[in-house]
């Protein structure tokens, strides 16, 4: 069965303080990415949509860093 990304808020969410942009990054672990590319970290302007692309948008990765840094 394929690992299901856990949005842990703590660990991979960085709130942006500098008055960029986006508000909240999602910095996904090794092991994920979002689906539509292959990239690791993306900006939020809400932590609602921070979650719910968390929950729908992340999927397994097996790029070369990934693999290699995986635990």
């Amino acid at each position: 069965m394929a690992n299901k990304y856990k949005l842990n808020v703590e660990r991979d969410v960085d709130k942006a303080s500098d008055g960029y942009a986006t508000d909240y990054i999602l910095n996904l672990p090794d092991g994920f990415r979002f689906y539509d590319e292959v990239v690791h970290t993306r900006g939020f302007d809400s932590m609602r949509e921070l979650r719910k692309a968390a929950k729908e948008d992340v999927i397994e990765c097996e790029c070369a860093n990934c693999l290699k840094n995986k635990s």
